[in-house]
């Protein structure tokens, strides 16, 4: 009996999952979608959705994205998307059939940035061994 119990935990949890990675997936759709097309502030830069993870209890989104240009271009796309948490979220509402929209989290994608100076070094050292 305990077997079978735990079993359907695991089912359970594992529907739970592959609907937070849909519903992440949908999200990140929407929300590139809307930055690029409803989003209208001048500040907003070229914004890439590069991921979403949601929460377990779907109620946080948390909403990874990179900006294209200077370290003030990243700060000013950061205060845009703080100050369209709200309309992000209300246009949300609208174009995906949940019943509480999540909690929307901006958070700057680093990796990117990360992993063109790692290219960066990589091409200096291999520059140097070529001497």
């Amino acid at each position: 009996m305990k077997s079978s119990h735990m079993n359907l935990i695991m089912y359970d949890m594992q529907q739970n999952n592959r609907r937070a990675q849909r519903v992440a997936s949908q999200i990140k759709t929407e929300i590139s979608w809307l930055i690029e097309h409803k989003l209208r502030d001048p500040d907003k830069g070229f914004i890439t959705v590069t991921r979403v993870r949601l929460s377990s209890d779907l109620k946080i989104a948390s909403i990874y994205y990179s900006v294209l240009g200077s370290n003030q271009e990243r700060d000013s796309s950061q205060e845009t998307l703080h100050r369209a948490k709200a309309f992000l979220k209300h246009e949300l509402r609208d174009r995906i059939n949940l019943r509480v929209i999540p909690d929307l989290r901006f958070f700057y994608d680093d990796s990117l940035d990360y992993s063109d100076k790692i290219a960066r070094l990589l091409k200096k050292i291999n520059n140097h061994e070529s001497y």
